[in-house]
């Protein structure tokens, strides 16, 4: 649990203590790499059905739908991580336009154990969940309104922070199980009907 709680709350330190002058490029990186720091925790604190997994030293795939320069800032955090129960974490780009191929967007999709949403990819989570179908793929986003619209878990500014929400039912219904000790640190949100 201290770890748990030592690790969210050196996110949130990182998101507080950036200097308020900083140009707009530097604070959406330091930003995204808060981002990334949230979903290797939640990589850690997820479990998938051990079917989804792998063979034992598989790596988790971590697909960012958005720009080649978020996909490396998170691949670096990601790599700065190191394993994770024996696992390192592998991140791929996926590009917005190429979801308009149902097919090869949900064999990228479907292989990944989380899809992370970037808000200016203009990528709406109805078409993540159906393209990733019944797989057992954690959904993150960073836009507004992500968890009650049906994604699993939403990264949310809250004054001058960084925070979550979390869907619980989402989650569930995917087969996975998200630590309750991360589920009491998030915002709870039901899809909107």
């Amino acid at each position: 649990m201290r770890r748990l709680v030592a690790a969210f709350a050196f996110v949130l330190c990182a998101g507080l203590c950036a200097p308020r002058d900083a140009i707009a490029a530097d604070a959406n990186d330091r930003q995204l790499q808060v981002e990334a720091a949230f979903l290797v925790n939640f990589v850690r604190y997820t479990d998938w059905p051990p079917r989804r997994l792998g063979p034992p030293g598989a790596p988790y795939i971590v697909s960012v739908i958005g720009s080649g320069d978020d996909a490396s800032d998170m691949a670096a955090v990601a790599a700065a991580a190191g394993f994770i129960g024996g696992r390192r974490i592998e991140v791929r780009r996926v590009a917005p336009a190429s979801l308009s191929n149902r097919a090869a967007a949900a064999g990228v999709l479907q292989a990944s154990h989380v899809v992370f949403v970037r808000e200016d990819s203009g990528v709406r989570i109805a078409t993540v969940r159906r393209r990733l179908g019944a797989a057992p793929g954690l959904t993150v986003g960073d836009s507004t309104g992500f968890a009650a619209a049906g994604g699993m878990l939403g990264l949310v500014r809250v004054q001058q922070h960084l925070a979550f929400e979390a869907n619980p039912d989402e989650i569930r219904s995917a087969g996975l199980m998200v630590s309750a000790k991360v589920l009491k640190l998030a915002r709870i949100r039901r899809t909107a009907p």
